[in-house]
Formats: C-alpha cells, structure tokens, sequence
C-alpha cells in the first residue's frame, strides 16, 4: 500500500476506536483535507466534541467554519509559515494521545469538557495507532499542544518523567535550545491554543522558541 492507504488504514482505525465509550456522532477522518506530506504534526489532548468528531476536519466545524482553537494555532503557525488550512500546501498534520472525545463534566449549570483518564490514555496510546501515525507521515518535528499531551509523550514514549510543568518546559527549551527526540524527530511542547489559556498568547511573543522551530523545519 501506498502512504495514503496505509493513512487511511489508520483512520479506519481511529473511528473504530472509542476508548471512552460508543460514540454515535463519531465520523470518520476525510483523507482528502489531509496533508500526508506535512512537516508539522501536531498532537493534542483528546478529540474535540464538535470539529474532527463531526466533520471530519481538524479544527473545523461541518459548515466549513474555523473553530477557536484553530483560529489561535493559525496566528502561531504563520510565525514560522505553516496553517491548518487544508489546502494550504504547509498544512500541519493533526492528532491526539486520545483519539476519542471524553464526554463532558456537568457541575451545576456549567458542562466543561472531562479530561480523558489514565486508563482511556493507555488504552488509546497502546491501540499503536499514534505511533504508526508518526511513522507514515515522518514529519519533520512533532509539536505537543497542551499539558496532557505534554507529559503523557513524554511518560509513554520518551520514557521520561516530567518534573517542569509545561510553562517551565516551553521556557526551558526557549533559553536553552535543548530539546528531546522521538526516533530521531525534535520533540517541542506548546501551550494549546484554546481562548481560555492566557500563557497561549504569551507564547506567540517568544521569538526564541519560534526561531528553534523555524531553524528546525529548515535544517533537519
């Protein structure tokens, strides 16, 4: 099979797999608003309730609206000229530790979205299917968006144990240039790019972490 198949392969697999429970709404990822040869991937926490889950797009809604996240993560991607725009021929490519949605937490009259548990992490990290994600896009470094995706790569496939929290990490990497690898893949941590997390925003103005990433999809 060729990249492609063996893409699809993989997101036959992603909607087959519900580890947190049957999910009804759940369709299946569109191959052809993919872009098999990005540079960028990134991964995030879990899948989110309304874009990929429904549309089958990253950071979309099915009317072909941009959500939140993905409006914030564009203003960060254009500093080293990458999008989530898929026909943008430097399109990143997207996943999660998760690849399922967690539900939601009501307390009172607030719903928030739950954070997926350690077991619903293992079972979804031990499914194979984020690895061999990696191994067929090959791309040139991986971005981990969020404090979950964070420190669960780095527990489960770096082998390390966490002891900065992702702000201290992010400043970490910023003054020191030094950075972990995947088989051989530059590893970065990001703040996620949800309009509730103000560190997001500071993030954009270090020009230090820009340019490791811009010199990283240069150089490697």
């Amino acid at each position: 099979m060729n990249k492609r198949d063996n893409l699809q392969k993989i997101f036959d697999e992603i909607f087959n797999l519900n580890v947190c429970g049957k999910d009804s709404l759940k369709i299946p990822r569109d191959i052809s608003k993919t872009n098999i040869n990005a540079k960028v991937m990134i991964i995030a926490e879990a899948m989110a309730p309304e874009q990929v889950r429904l549309s089958g797009v990253n950071y979309f809604y099915r009317d072909g609206r941009i959500g939140n996240t993905g409006k914030s993560l564009e203003k960060f991607l254009s500093l080293f000229n990458h999008s989530v725009y898929p026909d943008n021929s430097n399109c990143v490519y997207h996943t999660e530790i998760v690849h399922s949605f967690p539900g939601y937490v009501i307390k009172g009259s607030k719903k928030s979205i739950r954070r997926p548990t350690k077991r619903e992490i293992e079972k979804s990290i031990n499914s194979g299917i984020l690895q061999k994600e990696i191994v067929i896009i090959k791309p040139k470094i991986i971005l981990l968006m969020g404090n979950t995706a964070y420190t669960a790569f780095y527990n489960y496939f770096l082998n390390i144990t966490p002891y900065r929290n992702l702000t201290k990490e992010i400043d970490y990497i910023s003054s020191t240039k030094t950075f972990n690898r995947y088989n051989n893949i530059p590893i970065i941590p990001i703040q996620h790019s949800s309009g509730a997390n103000p560190r997001f925003n500071n993030m954009l103005k270090n020009m230090d972490l820009i340019k490791i990433i811009s010199n990283i999809l240069e150089n490697e």
